[in-house]
């Protein structure tokens, strides 16, 4: 089967999503071609580890014309450019199966698919109207009124439930998403489950940069890794930062180390410089993916302090199963999908998302060294054992397996930009 996986918004690589189902599919056979917004200088078209990469270029228009030419998509949901793009791609490369990601361009991979008779996956990472939801709600002022009026969220979801519900297939990440869509009226047959989980062959192949470890060699490093968020703190890192001042009493090594990007980084150092904590929290920019498993074996635990709402009650991250990978205890918030691995496997600490000082005592429970390692090593036989994409990915090849069996088809996946 041909298959082509399609990033609207974004240039490609990096997604990591995309990739390991790329990869995987690859694998099984398939002829992936990847669909992406043509946002650097690179080739229109490329090779890429055995994955043809296809870029639409856009439109040359300066930053805030740019803008303004995506309002259509955002209020009534037209985006005449990609549903051109996509339908040339689909009648030149034969592609059998549109598989799209999230929620923004998938009227234009439904129209298309419908138009031209092919099946359509939606491939839904998070609770992408909630999503949203939390972007609007972190803005003021006039911006503030100009999107709640503008992109709308109440909008959104009723423009998933359609799309979703026209879709052939929807994949979802954790049962808490599955089960919010079949109360918003879809299907739970056509719904699977395809976890965030690690590819544990390419995670471990990635050499460890020592000088990283040996620089926090001395310190009880409570470790975030990953994106910040917006102005919205929906990933729970004020607590996080709120929660130093109390560890820091009882364990005068611990440093809270942030490595990752987002808008909300400016409050975060408002609030360390607040609470005197320069020496104690440390800010280190974005790294490349290679660089992420050196600063997991550098820390002592490992957070997801998830603040709990629509969005983080129905989505898990990828980083909750490489820390685990990697021998870490993990602590997390009381998000369902969270509370639920982690109270499955024994792999970590719980505590009450928002909480600042219930996560004082997760961090101070975990100072003993003879439960982290019990926590950890659970956590990594865990990942060895099921929580792994080389299990998750049998159900994405499955669900393609369906497909070519009922259709006699080939394939193609498309992914659009996420707020995350």
């Amino acid at each position: 089967m041909n298959v082509g996986m399609i990033l609207a918004g974004k240039d490609f690589p990096p997604d990591i999503r995309v990739e390991k189902e790329a990869r995987a599919l690859r694998d099984s056979g398939h002829k992936v071609f990847i669909l992406c917004d043509q946002v650097k200088s690179n080739a229109s078209v490329q090779e890429w580890e055995g994955l043809t990469i296809l870029r639409r270029k856009r439109l040359d228009l300066p930053t805030l014309f740019e803008k303004f030419n995506n309002i259509p998509g955002w209020i009534a949901f037209l985006d005449g450019q990609w549903s051109r793009f996509i339908a040339e791609v689909v009648r030149s490369e034969k592609i059998d199966v549109l598989h799209i990601h999230d929620l923004p361009k998938a009227g234009a991979a439904v129209t298309v698919g419908k138009k031209i008779g092919i099946p359509v996956i939606m491939d839904l990472h998070e609770n992408y109207p909630a999503s949203l939801r939390t972007y609007v709600e972190g803005w003021k002022g006039g911006m503030h009124f100009f999107a709640r009026n503008v992109i709308n969220p109440e909008k959104w979801e009723e423009y998933e439930k359609i799309r979703a519900s026209q879709a052939d297939r929807v994949i979802v990440v954790v049962e808490e998403a599955k089960e919010r869509l079949v109360q918003n009226g879809i299907s739970a047959e056509k719904i699977t489950v395809i976890e965030n989980t690690e590819d544990v062959d390419y995670f471990k192949k990635i050499p460890l940069d020592l000088s990283i470890i040996k620089k926090y060699q001395k310190d009880f490093v409570v470790l975030y890794i990953g994106g910040f968020g917006g102005r919205g703190d929906h990933r729970g890192l004020t607590t996080a930062v709120q929660a130093m001042p109390l560890v820091v009493k009882e364990i005068p090594e611990a440093k809270l180390l942030l490595v990752g990007k987002g808008s909300i980084k400016s409050t975060l150092k408002e609030m360390v410089a607040q609470y005197s904590l320069e020496n104690q929290v440390t800010f280190i920019d974005w790294v490349p993916f290679e660089q992420v498993p050196s600063y997991i074996a550098a820390s002592s635990v490992c957070l997801v302090p998830h603040h709990s709402n629509p969005h983080t009650e129905a989505t898990s991250p990828h980083k909750l199963f490489q820390y685990m990978l990697m021998r870490k205890p993990v602590i997390v918030s009381s998000c369902r999908p969270l509370k639920r691995v982690v109270e499955e496997i024994g792999s970590g600490v719980v505590f009450r998302a928002g909480d600042s000082e219930d996560l004082c005592r997760a961090i101070l429970r975990l100072r003993d060294e003879s439960i982290r390692t019990t926590m950890s090593e659970k956590g990594y036989r865990a990942v060895i054992d099921s929580y792994n994409w080389g299990a998750t990915s049998k159900k994405l090849i499955g669900i393609y397996n369906s497909l070519q069996k009922n259709n006699g088809l080939r394939c193609v996946i498309g992914d659009s930009s996420s707020v995350q």
